[in-house]
């Protein structure tokens, strides 16, 4: 009896390994710089994110995967307005307030998004532009009023958020931007233009094979003023009643002086 059963349980366990489903691949990547200092002179620049695809199945290339890198910044309320002409000026007129923006946004992938995964994928993991979870907006009438707009009004609103943000170019979207080197090793490159807000940053690679993530990694970049510059924003943000005498006294300082050396010529 006892060899039966120890028989018979030893089938199940090799027929359940046997059924057990394959490890998924994995990927390995990094930043090339992990911290973006801020100074008078900068003018933008570019991040470099590399890394490799660990496929499961010996043998088997890692190029019949997608690869995505999403890099987006810290998230904050934003209102869109739009302008109406009422007796003949043009004003501010309904408002629609975002209460979750990425202040940045890039994406770069090996294929355009919609042939590497279906749009429910993409909605989940918030992969592309179009597919970012902005909150529930909260629309107000040019007296202050909530109202409730139509649903085309909402994506007019959306689409003129997104076409601001692009012109910016603190929304960027690049099918194409992750090349393959060999077999398992891929590069993007992802711009970070002069006007990036400072902050907490994550760059996330997703590694996608038949529409499915099957891996994902994500790295902290921080991005921060340096030097007389950090002084400056801080004192802004912390101080700002004695920041706005600071900058009045300087610029009544700055008059004097100009008027002094004109009358001296």
């Amino acid at each position: 009896m006892r060899m039966g059963a120890l028989h018979k349980w030893a089938i199940a366990a090799f027929l359940a390994l046997g059924t057990a489903p394959a490890l998924a691949d994995q990927l390995v990547t990094d930043l090339s710089e992990h911290k973006i200092a801020i100074r008078s002179n900068f003018t933008g620049t570019q991040i470099l994110l590399f890394g490799a695809v660990e496929a499961n199945t010996p043998g088997e290339r890692a190029l019949d995967r997608d690869v995505i890198v999403v890099v987006t910044g810290p998230s904050r309320a934003m209102t869109v307005r739009r302008k109406a002409r009422i007796a003949g000026i043009w004003v501010n007129h309904d408002s629609l307030v975002f209460p979750r923006v990425p202040s940045y946004y890039a994406v770069a992938s090996t294929r355009p998004l919609e042939v590497t995964a279906g749009i429910d994928i993409l909605k989940r993991e918030q992969i592309g532009i179009d597919n970012v979870d902005l909150g529930t907006p909260k629309a107000q009438a040019m007296d202050g009023r909530e109202e409730i707009l139509p649903p085309d009004d909402e994506a007019s609103f959306i689409k003129a958020l997104i076409r601001n943000k692009k012109r910016e170019k603190l929304f960027i979207s690049d099918p194409g931007g992750v090349t393959f080197l060999g077999q398992t090793l891929f590069r993007a490159t992802v711009d970070i233009p002069a006007n990036v807000p400072v902050g907490l940053y994550t760059a996330t690679v997703f590694l996608l094979r038949d529409g499915q993530v099957v891996d994902a990694i994500a790295s902290p970049l921080y991005i921060d003023k340096s030097g007389l510059e950090r002084f400056i924003y801080r004192l802004a943000h912390a101080q700002p009643l004695f920041y706005g005498l600071v900058a009045v006294l300087g610029a009544a300082l700055a008059g004097w002086l100009a008027s002094a050396l004109l009358r001296e010529r």
